[in-house]
């Protein structure tokens, strides 16, 4: 090899090298495939997120913001919308891959930050916790329908939340799901 072709050679391999994390990630996003076990909680969302902290956020039909509307949006935990099932029975997104927290309100407030606050939150807080208002401008309590009221609910591993977010700790492959529940 001549002498002029070390240098680029070498300036090519670290290119390949530092690009590889970017690479491999962005294959993985395109070869993913949904979790098709229904009894397991990462069940429809995409198997890169197996064994990872994911939030879900299905809207009301008529209710879901425009780009939210169909279907089910995958947003992976650096923001990249990467996946769209439009089979899913629910409108609305699931933001994934996180791993580290341990309490429900830190994975919510990750899960929103990195959609650059696409899903932001407004709260308020009562003797008894912390209540969630509105999730994306969506607001249960001025909805109407056949109902008498609407508030936000969230599921921990498809169960129905018997404590508040920020007391729910979480597994290292724990999935939240907030959905707008009536009575």
């Amino acid at each position: 090899m001549s002498d002029s072709l070390k240098p680029i050679s070498l300036a090519v391999l670290v290119i390949l090298l530092i690009s590889f994390p970017t690479i491999s990630t962005e294959w993985a996003r395109m070869t993913a495939e949904l979790v098709d076990e229904e009894d397991d909680p990462h069940f429809g969302l995409p198997d890169i997120w197996d064994g990872k902290q994911v939030v879900c956020i299905h809207f009301p039909e008529a209710e879901a913001p425009e780009d939210f509307d169909h279907g089910r949006t995958h947003i992976d935990y650096d923001g990249a919308e990467f996946m769209s099932d439009d089979e899913w029975n629910e409108t609305g997104a699931c933001i994934g891959g996180f791993s580290g927290h341990s309490d429900g309100w830190s994975l919510l407030n990750a899960a929103v930050n990195s959609t650059g606050d696409t899903f932001q939150l407004n709260t308020t807080q009562y003797s008894f916790g912390l209540m969630v208002d509105s999730i994306a401008g969506i607001d249960p309590s001025q909805m109407s329908g056949n109902f008498s009221g609407a508030y936000w609910s969230f599921y921990h591993n498809g169960a129905l939340s018997m404590i508040g977010i920020t007391e729910l700790e979480l597994d290292s492959d724990s999935v939240i799901t907030w959905r707008v529940d009536t009575w």
